[in-house]
């Protein structure tokens, strides 16, 4: 039988249970409520590459269905929630794609493409980065050189913000996030509602297109949903267990809602020349509101910024920390500060992010990055199916707060689904064939299994004769889980 209990540096995580967590000392602190798990999931979604997605992804269709593709992404974005909810209620922890990853193959795959796949964080906080200079310096009219002080400036506000706490954080966090989605709302009703024309072919995509470009376009769309399964690494900083599944469904809601409007009022209201710019969403706050909406929009771009970076920072920060945690990587990256937070990572990401922005900032190959971090979030959907699907016939007794129905038809779908996706997004760039990003990730597969195979043994070792030499902490005590609300009980209950 298949162990029951997983080795997470002193953390029970199966038998209805999770850490218990204390202010001080290794333990990160549950201090993140529903609101917050929402405008993570979200805004880890939503940054202004969005904007350019979905200006994108209107060509592929007739007249103003752009929704309509959309829609079917939502779909498959519902598919993978099914896969991360049901993954993350078995193993509620910092370094839970560790986990199931481990039980379902070997694990020395599992490290390799665990490691792979967190370069996405990296890769989109470095073109969002560019994408959110250029937007401002088009707007205050200023020199392109000018573009890394705004990326400087913006991601040293979201590492000084993660260094104050996880609460100074998801305050953040709640303020950008739902500030973007408020204010892009306005500006796509007041853009649509001043063109005083009748939407365009809203309910027919397939009007003088044909059925394969309809597919491009669901392909684009879900573009438009990933790094919303990236707050499942605040599974042990979030008050009750359940808001991860819940706050995650809520987020792919509200993506659905306001990518679905910004792709309708664009194509709606900006010629072609328009939707290829670099920076559309300013054109449509102008569209709506004159220099007054350019304005807003360049603002709300901004935020983008801070909450994708604020809210990378936040998840990819807790993985390292999670998988220092249990010996995977140096021990230093699991150390925390007064406010319990793993400093270390943050500052890490902080720095790379910034190098990685600056090289796409002198190649201009953000659209290059997009489609690498495209590739990788597919291909890690199709593992949470994979995986899955594997747990259920190799762990059928570990207990699942949240179950996916009809598993056996489902996880071989998203299965098939997300691998072709993978394949088609790291083989082309901007709508036409280019093999780099499929080369950029065999790079980064490349590292990350060098590190697997030849230095990991190194921190293993180093490891084990630390504890050996300290004598390993007892494990904290495991609260209780409500098996039917897979909430934690308040203290003293």
């Amino acid at each position: 039988m298949t162990d029951r209990r997983a080795d997470t540096g002193g953390h029970a995580v199966g038998e209805q249970s999770v850490p218990a967590t204390h202010h001080g000392g290794e333990e990160l602190r549950r201090a993140l409520g529903l609101r917050t798990v929402v405008s993570t999931s979200t805004g880890l979604a939503f940054a202004a590459v969005e904007y350019l997605a979905a200006a994108g992804l209107v060509v592929y269709v007739a007249g103003d269905s752009a929704w309509i593709a959309i829609g079917v992404a939502g779909l498959l974005a519902l598919l993978a929630w099914g896969f991360f909810g049901e993954l993350n209620a078995m193993f509620p922890t910092a370094a839970a794609i560790r986990l199931y990853m481990k039980r379902s193959m070997n694990d020395r795959s599992a490290l390799t493409i665990t490691f792979t796949y967190m370069t996405t964080i990296v890769l989109v906080i470095a073109a969002d980065a560019f994408i959110v200079g250029t937007a401002l310096t088009h707007a205050f009219s200023e020199p392109s050189w000018v573009a890394a002080l705004w990326i400087l400036g913006l991601l040293g506000a979201a590492v000084a913000s993660n260094l104050r706490g996880v609460r100074i954080a998801g305050g953040l966090q709640d303020v950008a996030t739902y500030l973007v989605l408020a204010a892009t709302l306005v500006v796509g009703v007041a853009a649509l509602a001043k063109s005083h024309h009748a939407l365009r072919f809203p309910l027919s995509p397939l009007h003088g297109h044909s059925p394969a470009s309809f597919i491009e376009a669901v392909a684009l769309g879900v573009f438009l949903f990933s790094a919303f399964e990236w707050v499942t690494t605040s599974a042990e900083e979030v008050r009750h267990p359940a808001h991860i599944h819940r706050g995650m469904l809520i987020a792919i809601g509200a993506l659905f809602v306001v990518t679905s409007l910004v792709a309708t009022s664009m194509s709606h209201v900006l010629d072609h020349q328009q939707l290829k710019s670099a920076y559309p969403q300013l054109l449509l706050g102008r569209a709506a509101f004159g220099q007054a909406g350019l304005w807003l929009m360049a603002v709300v771009t901004a935020m983008t910024a801070l909450n994708t970076f604020n809210g990378g920072f936040i998840t990819a920060s807790r993985f390292v920390y999670g998988t220092a945690r249990e010996g995977s990587l140096p021990r230093q990256l699991a150390a925390l500060n007064d406010r319990a937070v793993p400093w270390v990572p943050v500052v890490g990401l902080g720095a790379l992010s910034l190098a990685v922005a600056l090289v796409v900032a002198l190649t201009h190959s953000w659209q290059v990055l997009v489609a690498v971090g495209a590739g990788l979030e597919a291909m890690i959907y199709a593992v949470a199916a994979l995986c899955t699907l594997r747990l259920r016939r190799r762990a059928p007794e570990h207990p699942r707060p949240f179950r996916v129905r009809g598993i056996a038809v489902l996880g071989v779908a998203g299965l098939v689904i997300f691998s072709v996706l993978a394949l088609v997004a790291s083989l082309s760039v901007d709508g036409s064939f280019n093999p780099a990003p499929l080369i950029i990730i065999a790079v980064c597969a490349a590292i990350s299994a060098s590190y697997v195979l030849f230095v990991l043994p190194k921190v293993q070792a180093a490891e084990a004769r630390r504890r050996a030499a300290t004598g390993r902490r007892r494990p904290p005590r495991a609260v209780p889980v409500d098996p039917g609300t897979g909430d934690v009980p308040p203290a003293g209950a």
